[in-house]
């Protein structure tokens, strides 16, 4: 028990006149009776870095050639979506590697003067907005100013009369926040139109119910980042705008981005529309005030362009100098952690050939930014806005180095649909891959000793480019030998895929056939793993008739000519039977259309009547070559791939 100082001193005076009492009696106390000391911070070493960055690049020299080679055809997207949505205008901005490689303004931004937008007419940019207040609590958290988990009420008091569904919840923190997981409706009991004061917003708070318990469910909640703006605000001991052009629209030479309308300089600003029964009608924008953060910027495509190369300098991770207005590592978190916030999928409507039979959006929202997964992309990240009948779409491929920027003034305008056209158009061109690693420098020994082996074969000169603990394999000399027979010599090996810096996918230079070779290396940094991959060449006639024998079978079920084709075959004839005639009822008949060689394995791809093509695989006895085994599936469904394709 701690003593104040007089006290303690007017116990000593005392104690000089009489003899000190006998301490009590008391058992011994134990460790759990003892007081504990509140055990000091760990010191964290900072971490080892490896003496060489990972080196994602490009395999594409020619990207950017290509990629800019198909603004024509952007620009034709865009028109025919103007056209199919009636939009009089828009503007739009494609940043490339941190640049912005093009911008164009479509249409017109006022009806009666017939201007035309360019990269800097100023649009609001809505709930875009959301992304900067999540910069904002990043960077102070950086800073040390605040933390993530830090309940709300330790920034805003009034937040301790917000009433919860249930008495285990926790206290809302800014974490949740971020992630529109706080439980708050999705609008606050305030008039947001007319400029409301802090005091306002922050006095809503009380006795207002939340929605769900904190940390359990998604609702998207403007009041939610109004309130992150005030936390951000109080954190920083500065005006919000102040604290934003200070460490975001300074630092980026974010020039023509306001928080107000009557500030934007004349003539730059395109006309808000409402529309209304006898076409859009021009209104003067609302002011949000203290609730600014859930969506008050406006913006322009040139400085949207800014900010989108920012999000993008962040990839790939690396080692070199980190100097901009955040870390590289603060964005990446920005734009990759949040809270599940849907999934859907549906068929596609007649699917041309190639396409995915289904589309696909799950999405997560973390820190003002939507994390999506495609049919087509695992590393998109968005936002988009909508107020005062202005719309806005950023979105960009952290892996491919490409962002797009959709700016317009009528709210009938579906920019996510205008942004997801101009990034088709880059994709047709084949350039938009992502950036791969570089593979291990050893790779180019490897390789030569690879294929020196595989031209001639050598038992010694096989054992010593593997790996001692995988040690040889008494079947691999026949399959080298079959990879030969389909092939021929083989001269060179180029880099086609890399899974990661052990994991490589070489192209291979041989007399006939394409030729894939997938090479794993392990930690000693000798050969780990191999199989190679064979196209364009003819299956062995004994393996074309089986193929053939069992595609018969999708179309028509013959019990004997399943036993003849696949005497070895586990499936009993009556199951293979039921088989089949699922897949005839799903696919119709199918055609064999080409083959391919894996290992010792053979597939054979199908053209089938409706619905998915096919693969069929044949499993061969390494022993005797025989086939062992078969199986069917989707045509696209592989290992890596993302969705099912037509």
């Amino acid at each position: 028990m701690l003593v104040r100082p007089a006290l303690l001193i007017a116990l000593a005076a005392c104690a000089s006149t009489r003899a000190p009492a006998p301490p009590p009696s008391a058992p011994p106390s134990t460790p759990s009776d003892r007081p504990v000391a509140p055990a000091p911070p760990p010191v964290v070493a900072p971490p080892k870095v490896a003496d060489a960055d990972p080196g994602f690049a490009f395999l594409d020299a020619d990207r950017r050639t290509k990629l800019t080679a198909a603004f024509p055809q952007v620009d034709a997207a865009v028109e025919d979506e103007m056209k199919k949505q009636d939009l009089p205008g828009l503007a739009i901005g494609i940043v490339i590697d941190g640049e912005l490689a093009y911008a164009k303004g479509f249409g017109v931004t006022d009806l009666e003067t017939k201007t035309r937008p360019d990269a800097d007419t100023v649009y609001r940019i809505g709930s875009i907005s959301k992304s900067f207040a999540g910069l904002a609590i990043l960077a102070l958290r950086d800073d040390g100013a605040l933390d993530l988990d830090d309940p709300l009420a330790r920034w805003i008091p009034e937040a301790a009369g917000l009433i919860y569904p249930t008495g285990d919840a926790r206290p809302i923190s800014l974490r949740q926040l971020l992630t529109h997981t706080s439980g708050l409706p999705r609008m606050g009991p305030f008039d947001p139109n007319h400029a409301p004061d802090e005091a306002t917003v922050v006095k809503s708070l009380d006795k207002l119910r939340l929605d769900n318990a904190p940390g359990t469910a998604a609702v998207y909640s403007n009041l939610g980042f109004s309130l992150l703006g005030i936390v951000a605000a109080h954190a920083a001991h500065r005006p919000y705008h102040e604290l934003l052009a200070k460490r975001l629209f300074g630092p980026l030479g974010m020039t023509s981005t306001y928080w107000d309308h009557a500030d934007v300089p004349k003539g730059k600003l395109a006309t808000a529309y409402q529309p209304g029964p006898t076409g859009p009608k021009a209104a003067e924008p609302i002011r949000l005030g203290a609730a600014d953060a859930a969506g008050g910027i406006y913006s322009t495509v040139r400085d949207m362009a800014r900010y989108a190369a920012l999000q993008l300098s962040a990839y790939p991770p690396r080692t070199a100098t980190d100097d901009g207005p955040l870390r590289r590592a603060t964005l990446r978190e920005a734009h990759s952690t949040g809270f599940a916030f849907g999934a859907s999928a549906g068929p596609v409507l007649a699917p041309k050939k190639g396409e995915p039979l289904v589309e696909l959006h799950a999405d997560t929202y973390g820190f003002g930014w939507v994390a999506g997964n495609t049919c087509d992309y695992d590393d998109l990240v968005w936002h988009n806005g909508a107020i005062d009948s202005y719309r806005s779409d950023l979105r960009f491929m952290s892996a491919r180095g490409v962002g797009v920027v959709v700016l317009t003034n009528f709210g009938r305008a579906n920019t996510g649909a205008v942004g997801g056209r101009i990034v088709a158009e880059l994709a047709k061109t084949g350039a938009l891959a992502k950036r791969v690693q570089r593979p291990a420098a050893v790779f180019d020994e490897r390789m030569k000793q690879f294929l020196a082996v595989y031209n001639q074969w050598d038992e010694a000169a096989y054992k010593a480019m593997l790996d001692p603990m995988r040690g040889p394999v008494p079947e691999e000399k026949d399959e080298l030998a079959g990879y030969k027979q389909l092939h021929g010599a083989c001269t060179t090996a180029s880099v086609l895929e890399v899974r990661n810096a052990m994991q490589v996918r070489f192209k291979v230079a041989c007399e006939r056939g394409s030729f894939v070779m997938a090479v794993d290396l392990a930690p000693s940094g000798l050969i780990g793993g191999f199989i190679g991959t064979s196209r364009d060449v003819a299956a062995p006639p004994d393996i074309a008739q089986t193929a053939a024998a069992l595609t018969a079978l999708i179309g028509k079920w013959d019990e004997r000519a399943y036993t003849r084709a696949l005497p070895k075959a586990k499936l009993k004839p009556a199951d293979a039977k039921q088989r089949f005639a699922d897949l005839r009822a799903q696919h119709g008949a199918c055609r064999v259309k080409a083959p391919v060689h894996d290992g010792f394995d053979w597939r054979f791809e199908l053209d089938c009547e409706r619905n998915a093509d096919l693969v069929l695989n044949l499993a061969q006895d390494p022993k005797d070559k025989s086939i062992a085994d078969f199986g069917l599936r989707l045509l696209g469904i592989q290992p890596g791939s993302r969705c099912p394709t037509r």
